[in-house]
């Protein structure tokens, strides 16, 4: 039984995270429309490639089980895609339009064959629209992405050319290193040290690098992405978020060039300033703020993540945060990840997610008739007034 002591405490620490959330939400632009944005991140890439060798990984003594986009992100199969584009259409907003999820999508997987052919010696890449065409029960993924864009309960965005750091995953693989060889063989890159205490790096955070040298590649990689983006869903991507929120400042007037004005986030930007060990300096941005080339961010400040578990009731924690979004005359904008709409690794959790999504979908309709859903880039097209 808690002392009042105890309880006291309790209670501050929630009035303080309150306040804090207030404070957040103070600078930058505001409106009195109830706007709502989900941005969504990690489609088309990799992940855990089946059930059999998530099993077969935990056969051999990983915990994948502790580390949770291993026990359930997986590349989206099409009854994912159709599941969660029903969620989406059960609601409307005040202008007839159904909630539209903000697809934060990259455009290339490593293409593992052509890799190992070279001898690891030069890394090599696949359009993700192939790599559905091989992956069990993701063969008419993008078909129905296009569906969901024509029902506009889909805008693809744009996160980068792969969610791989090909400078670390190559030298590692050249080096012959046991974890990120057994990996490849398996056809994945995506083990964490949450896995095993083997695990020297992660190589989810594709512009996570310090080395001056670097920028040009990672130039390189970000003109190429914007390219193949507009290739494969027929226009430019006007926002951007990087991997694991993790970018250089030089590389905001590449993405300018590119044709993107607007830079999703959250509240902190990592900035590498280390390569080994990895070390990062926070920049702080908020909503509506431009640099100096004109470019808006876009600060998320609403949370839907059930995947993370807990005590934590992920319908009610995001609508509260919606809730104060809206008292301080703010979009909001509501920040998530495929996994949480992910069944080929368990069925179940999906489903149950989905459940969460359409009651929150629903609790927001109900609580705010006159709300508007929205893509990020509509979004920042409103906050520039076009």
């Amino acid at each position: 039984m808690w002392s009042l002591l105890t309880a006291s405490r309790y209670i501050n620490q929630l009035m303080i995270r309150s306040l804090f959330r207030f404070l957040a939400l103070v600078p930058g632009w505001h409106t009195k429309r109830h706007i709502v944005v989900i941005e969504s991140d990690d489609w088309g890439s990799i992940r855990m490639p089946s059930k059999e060798v998530y099993e077969q990984l935990l056969y051999d003594g990983f915990d994948v089980d502790k580390d949770l986009f291993s026990k359930y992100d997986s590349l989206e199969r099409g009854e994912d895609l159709s599941s969660l584009f029903e969620v989406l259409q059960s609601v409307k907003d005040k202008n007839g339009n159904p909630a539209i999820m903000t697809a934060n999508s990259v455009v290339v997987n490593p293409d593992f064959d052509k890799v190992e052919a070279d001898g690891f010696a030069t890394y090599h890449y696949e359009l993700t629209t192939e790599t559905y065409k091989h992956q069990p029960g993701c063969e008419n993924s993008h078909v129905l992405i296009q569906q969901g864009m024509s029902e506009k309960v889909w805008q693809p965005q744009l996160h980068g050319r792969e969610h791989l750091n090909v400078i670390r995953w190559m030298k590692a693989l050249q080096s012959e290193d046991e974890i990120t060889r057994l990996c490849f063989g398996q056809r994945h890159f995506s083990l964490t040290k949450a896995s095993s205490p083997k695990v020297k790096a992660r190589f989810m955070d594709a512009f996570a690098n310090a080395a001056p040298e670097s920028l040009k590649y990672e130039t390189a990689i970000l003109q190429e992405a914007a390219d193949l983006f507009e290739k494969q869903y027929g226009f430019r991507s006007k926002s951007f978020i990087a991997p694991c929120y993790i970018w250089k400042r030089e590389l905001e007037p590449v993405m300018k060039e590119c044709g993107i004005d607007y830079l999703q986030g959250l509240s902190l930007q990592q900035i590498p300033v280390n390569d080994e060990p990895l070390k990062y300096k926070s920049k702080y941005h908020y909503l509506g703020q431009k640099n100096k080339l004109g470019q808006t961010y876009l600060v998320r400040n609403a949370f839907f993540e059930p995947y993370k578990g807990g005590a934590v009731d992920w319908t009610d924690e995001c609508l509260k945060r919606v809730e104060i979004a809206f008292n301080c005359h703010k979009p909001a904008i509501i920040s998530t990840h495929r996994l949480n709409f992910i069944g080929a690794l368990d069925v179940a959790f999906r489903d149950n997610n989905l459940k969460k999504l359409e009651a929150l979908l629903l609790n927001i309709t109900k609580h705010w008739p006159d709300v508007e859903f929205m893509s990020s880039d509509q979004l920042g097209d409103v906050i520039n007034g076009k």
